[in-house]
């Protein structure tokens, strides 16, 4: 299915941390990450927050990652956004990300 999983490796409490494994190149690496961003963008919630209020999206699992726009895909667009800076910072801390398999998931 994925080949995430062979550069994202299973941290402490449900969380991965990103490794480059040996021959692994920075392309492939980056593949991944993207096929991992995808992966999770599938499992956005889109919530109306109200007749002309716009929307709300979120990911479960991605603490403190919510995002809103006007119309659901201009949420959907926002999230993809937000994702990306929210994985950067995720990584760079050391956090890890959170596990995308439906056994791991913590929903929040």
């Amino acid at each position: 299915m994925l080949q995430v999983n062979s550069i994202i490796n299973h941290g402490h409490e449900g969380r991965h941390s990103l490794a480059m494994g040996e021959g692994r190149g920075y392309k492939q690496t980056v593949h991944e990450l993207e096929e991992y961003k995808h992966t999770a963008l599938k499992r956005a919630q889109v919530k109306s927050l109200g007749r002309g209020e716009g929307y709300s999206a979120r990911i479960p699992g991605f603490a403190g990652l919510i995002v809103f726009g006007d119309t659901k895909a201009a949420a959907l667009a926002e999230l993809a956004t937000a994702l990306d800076g929210w994985i950067e910072v995720s990584l760079r801390r050391g956090d890890g990300l959170p596990s995308l398999h439906a056994d791991e998931l913590a929903v929040a």
